[in-house]
C-alpha cells in the first residue's frame, strides 16, 4: 500500500465500521481500517470481498490470493497483540 494511497469510502462490517484504502505495489491492495479498537473479531471474508465487489474495486471472478491480519499505521506507532489467529475456507 505505499505509494499511492486512496480512500474508498467506509462500510459496515462484522459489526463494526471499517475505511477502505486503495494502493498498488505492481497489483491492487485493499486494506481494511476498523475505526475502533476491539479485543475479540470473528469475521466473514465474503463480506469484505463483496463489499469491494458492490464499489466496482473487485470483479466477482476474482478469488483471493492471501490474506493477511496486522496493523495499518498511518500515524504515530500501532501495536497489535494475537493470542489466536485462523482462517477456514469452505
Amino acid at each position: 500500500m505505499f505509494g499511492s494511497l486512496g480512500t474508498n469510502g467506509s462500510v459496515s462490517l462484522g459489526g463494526a465500521m471499517w475505511d477502505i484504502y486503495q494502493g498498488n505495489i505492481g497489483w491492487n491492495v485493499y486494506s481494511f481500517v476498523r475505526q475502533a479498537n476491539t479485543s475479540k473479531a470473528s469475521l466473514n471474508l465474503d463480506d469484505f470481498t463483496q463489499a469491494l465487489v458492490r464499489r466496482n474495486l473487485l470483479s466477482n471472478d476474482k478469488y483471493v490470493s492471501g490474506i493477511e491480519s496486522g496493523t495499518e499505521v498511518f500515524k504515530g506507532t500501532g501495536r497489535l497483540d494475537t493470542r489466536a489467529y485462523s482462517v477456514d475456507i469452505g
